[in-house]
């Protein structure tokens, strides 16, 4: 599911037998703040990327001066700020970005 309202993205990734009210949710509020839910861990970060563990693979936030603002592995939620360029999964296979908005060369 995806919608765009007011300068902010939302997109919730589901699996197929998870309810409406369950699943990843990634909410960009106009390229400058992003909020995940589902994170299981802090792989690495930096101003420029921040790589997180979650419950349907490592996800990577790319992007320039960027800052983790919440923090909560118990809740599952990571807030971050910053200028967001990119946000993709990583195939742990290959080590390839598939990206949700963005391609890192």
């Amino acid at each position: 599911m995806y919608y765009l309202n007011a300068g902010c993205f939302v997109m919730s990734i589901l699996n197929a037998n998870e309810q409406a009210e369950t699943g990843q949710r990634i909410v960009i509020q106009s390229r400058s703040a992003v909020e995940i839910t589902e994170v299981t861990g802090v792989v690495s970060f930096d101003e420029e990327e921040i790589v997180l563990e979650t419950g349907t693979g490592k996800l990577s936030v790319e992007g320039e001066g960027l800052r983790i603002t919440v923090l909560s592995l118990e809740k599952g939620v990571v807030s971050a700020v910053g200028k967001i360029n990119a946000i993709a999964y990583l195939n742990e296979a290959t080590g390839k970005r598939s990206g949700l908005f963005g391609r890192k060369g």
